[in-house]
């Protein structure tokens, strides 16, 4: 399933969900009500977006990837509050914050534990991929946690592509930019990892997300 920019309150309960958000400001809110792992994710372009995440009920299980190209013009802000209200729970999210040169990013998120709940986990990554000179960014990873019983983690990285990688790419006959742009692409791809979307689609979303890369790194 896709959809763009769409504001009303998402249920998921047996689909898997790909999201384009593009210049939005607002609030997005998910309610859990699956037994079965899902996914959900998210393109978030030059948008300030806050996205709540409830668990409904006992037994949901939820992966979460949001991709964020970030550049001097569009500065990006993304809050998302992973709240489990329920035991035996699971969610993860991960977001990857590419920012260009110039570039102003925020990135924040908060996993908070009902007391009282039992055997529900939840991990938190920030990413931020610096492709520029110079970037003002700021992540914000919080632990809200009043339960014995469960495992809550976060964490956070900052870094370049890897010089090594890039390097290995050009001896075997891609220039510079051919190289940057296949390690840049594993990045869209992994949007649609899980989702069920047409090829075309696809593809086409992720040409868009090079060609941006390619026109701001010119």
């Amino acid at each position: 399933m896709i959809s763009k920019n769409n504001k009303s309150e998402l249920i998921l309960s047996n689909t898997s969900v790909f999201e384009l958000w593009n210049g939005f400001s607002g609030k997005k809110e998910i309610s859990l009500q699956n037994t079965q792992p899902l996914k959900y994710s998210a393109l978030v372009l030059d948008t300030d977006l806050e996205i709540d995440v409830n668990t409904a009920q006992s037994g949901s299980t939820l992966e979460m990837f949001l991709l964020c190209p970030v550049r001097e013009d569009q500065p990006a802000k993304l809050n998302v509050h992973l709240n489990l209200l329920h035991s035996q729970c699971k969610i993860d999210l991960q977001i990857v914050s590419l920012v260009l040169s110039n570039a102003k990013n925020q990135a924040s998120a908060t996993i908070y534990m009902q007391p009282g709940i039992q055997e529900s986990a939840s991990t938190l990554l920030e990413e931020t991929v610096i492709l520029g000179n110079q970037v003002n960014v700021r992540n914000l990873p919080i632990l809200d946690v009043q339960s014995n019983n469960i495992q809550a983690a976060h964490g956070a990285k900052i870094y370049r592509l890897d010089t090594e990688k890039l390097f290995y790419l050009q001896s075997k006959g891609l220039d510079s930019d051919q190289a940057r742009q296949l390690l840049i692409s594993a990045y869209p791809a992994r949007l649609f990892e899980g989702i069920e979307i047409e090829e075309t689609e696809k593809n086409q979303i992720i040409s868009e997300f090079l060609t941006f890369d390619q026109l701001n790194h010119a």
